[in-house]
């Protein structure tokens, strides 16, 4: 009876070893699964997201930027708050479409100029996620976004984003990647300063991707 229980406790540790091997084996490479993520948001065609970027100014917490875009093809229309103003601007190809934040009343651009499409890099989420070296990365185990299974991962990579590396510096990126579409559904973004060494952190999230989106022209505007 000791023997077969014996047995019994050996077969069963080698049963639950074989099968942590075999989930050890199953997790994806989290360098991989990191490029991959990010270059399937990246080609999406459509997605529905939100950015919030806070600092610290003297220690106390500033709200920059909270806005709501949609992204179709190359047809995008984003809402909501930078820098204390609000900003509503549609853009139909070639074509831009900009609120009056006083009038309330639209203006129509048939040629975009070059701080115009400097601004709208800026208000692009996928801008921020632009990186020349992912370096190392780090699962840091699962998470839910919007009702999607994630697993999370942390890096410190170099980023191509010129703009925000012009004044930020120790970048550290948290990703939540989508188990079954391995595709980044959002990212939290933290840097300091160069300056004054003070906090800055964005939050990107990402919903509705590929699902069909229709942007249109502000109504009476020919």
């Amino acid at each position: 009876m000791t023997r077969k229980i014996i047995w019994g406790s050996i077969i069963l540790i080698i049963l639950l070893a074989a099968g942590g091997g075999f989930l050890f084996l199953r997790q994806p490479d989290p360098q991989k699964a990191v490029t991959l993520g990010l270059e399937n948001i990246r080609t999406a065609d459509s997605f529905a997201y939100s950015v919030t970027q806070e600092q610290y100014v003297e220690g106390q917490k500033r709200l920059l930027t909270k806005i709501n875009g949609y992204k179709s093809g190359e047809n995008i229309h984003v809402q909501g708050q930078l820098a204390g103003s609000k900003v509503e601007m549609i853009k139909i190809k070639d074509i831009l479409y900009n609120k009056d934040p006083f009038t309330n009343e639209w203006i129509k651009f048939n040629d975009i100029t070059v701080a115009q499409k400097v601004f709208l890099v800026e208000l692009d989420p996928l801008s921020t996620l632009q990186l020349k070296e992912i370096g190392e990365v780090v699962s840091k185990g699962n998470a839910e976004v919007n009702d999607k299974n994630c697993i999370v991962y942390s890096l410190k990579p170099s980023v191509q984003n010129q703009i925000i590396e012009r004044f930020w510096s120790d970048f550290e990126y948290t990703l939540y990647i989508a188990k079954a579409t391995k595709t980044v559904v959002k990212a939290e973004v933290t840097a300091k300063n160069k300056e004054t060494g003070e906090n800055m952190a964005i939050t990107i999230e990402f919903r509705d991707i590929g699902r069909k989106i229709s942007i249109q022209p502000p109504e009476g505007v020919g």
